[in-house]
């Protein structure tokens, strides 16, 4: 009867098999983990240095008017309010929207770029009193000579366009068989043109900032110099890349 002991139990057993089956789940999501800090420190490669530094500086800048004047109620009303949620919906996403690029989610990427897009659109909405409810932001309304970005965004971002997506992930060719890998694959020029998308909306999204702080604060715009001065070594790092930026984040911007 000793060869009883070495038999499993039924309920062992088919906790063996569950756990055997669930692991390819952990191992999936580890592999696209894996691949994606391969891809990322790619990524940082490829960008322009000056594209980080200004990045940095310009969330650097939003913590600084986040904590000016804060606890201190400013003048309100229902475009200042509806502007405020806006700005803060972007910065909370602002980490988001970095790693899917840096980590080769492209096509995910390019959906968060999307929204990234339609919330400064939005904001300029707002100012000009032509937001409506429940409506998509007409692009008119973004800054000018931008709306063809958007346009780009929408061709990959939508789901229906699978041959855009499917150019956009890593091919897998074996003779007469041709798939697609389950782990993402760094493309530098697709890296670097929606990374160089993603530090113009947090720019043009820092501006606005300032200008809403000035609106809510009237005669206190010194109290923000020194974020204002990061502002101007931003956009001129900036503008030494290609970067077609005024260099004001004043209310006369």
């Amino acid at each position: 009867m000793a060869d009883d002991k070495e038999t499993p139990e039924p309920g062992k057993a088919a906790l063996q098999r569950a756990d055997e089956f669930l692991r390819q789940g952990i191992d999936l999501e580890s592999d696209v983990m894996a691949t994606a800090c391969r891809i990322r420190d790619q990524s940082k490669m490829a960008y322009e240095r000056e594209w980080l530094d200004a990045r940095l500086m310009l969330l650097s800048i939003l913590r600084a008017i986040q904590a000016f004047r804060s606890g201190i109620p400013g003048q309100s009303s229902q475009s200042r309010s509806d502007r405020l949620a806006l700005i803060t919906t972007f910065i909370q996403g602002v980490g988001v929207t970095e790693s899917a690029i840096s980590e080769g989610q492209y096509t995910k990427a390019t959906a968060v770029l999307k929204q990234d897009y339609e919330i400064l659109t939005r904001i300029l909405e707002v100012k000009a009193q032509a937001d409506r409810p429940g409506r998509t932001p007409n692009v008119r309304h973004a800054p000018e000579g931008s709306q063809h970005f958007y346009g780009q965004l929408n061709d990959v971002a939508h789901p229906s366009n699978a041959t855009l997506i499917s150019a956009m992930l890593a091919q897998l060719h074996d003779g007469d068989i041709h798939g697609l890998s389950h782990v993402p694959v760094f493309n530098s020029d697709t890296a670097r043109s929606l990374y160089e998308l993603h530090v113009w909306l947090i720019l043009e999204v820092t501006r606005e900032s300032f200008l809403l702080a000035f609106e809510m604060y009237p005669g206190e715009e010194d109290e923000l110099s020194e974020p204002m001065r990061w502002f101007g070594t931003a956009i001129s790092m900036l503008q030494k890349v290609g970067f077609e930026v005024t260099d004001k984040a004043g209310p006369d911007t």
